[in-house]
C-alpha cells in the first residue's frame, strides 16, 4: 500500500464505530499518512447519530466513539478544506454522476496523488479510471 492515502468518511466512521469492515479500515489507516476532507467531520458525526438514534446504541458510548474519531481527523489526518476542492468536485460529480460529497474525496485523491480508500462499491466503480481506489469491505 502507498505511503499516503485519502480516507473517505465511511472508512473513518468504521474505524471508530464498529461494523464488519472495522478491522480492514483500521488496517488501511495504520502506518500511512492519512488525508481527508473537512466534510468528514460532519459525515462521521451523522453516522454516529444514526447509530445512537436509529440503531439503538447507547448515546454516551457512541459519543465517546465520535469524540475519538474527531480527534483522529484533527490530530492524525491532513484535512483539506472542502472549499478548496469545489470546482474540481463539481466537474467530477457531473462527469461520473456521483454526489458532490463523494466527489470531494475523489478530488482530494487526485490533488494528493494518493489512492482513495472507501467501502462504497458504487463510488469505487464510478471513479476507478479517474483515481486509484482501494475498496475495503
Amino acid at each position: 500500500m502507498p505511503d499516503k492515502i485519502v480516507l473517505d468518511s465511511c472508512v473513518i466512521a468504521a474505524i471508530f464505530l464498529p461494523e464488519t469492515i472495522t478491522g480492514k479500515a483500521i488496517e488501511a489507516a495504520a502506518d500511512h499518512s492519512c488525508v481527508t476532507v473537512d466534510l468528514a467531520y460532519t459525515e462521521v458525526a451523522n453516522a454516529a447519530w444514526k447509530r445512537a438514534v436509529h440503531a439503538g446504541n447507547d448515546p454516551a458510548t457512541v459519543k465517546t466513539c465520535l469524540d475519538d474519531s474527531i480527534a483522529f481527523i484533527r490530530d492524525t489526518c491532513d484535512v483539506i478544506p472542502a472549499h478548496d476542492l469545489i470546482t474540481p468536485s463539481w466537474d467530477l460529480a457531473c462527469h461520473h454522476r456521483i454526489t458532490v460529497y463523494d466527489a470531494l474525496f475523489v478530488a482530494a485523491s487526485i490533488r494528493c496523488s494518493a489512492p482513495l480508500v472507501t467501502a462504497d462499491t458504487r463510488l469505487a466503480g464510478a471513479v476507478r479510471k479517474t483515481c486509484p481506489v482501494i475498496l475495503i469491505g
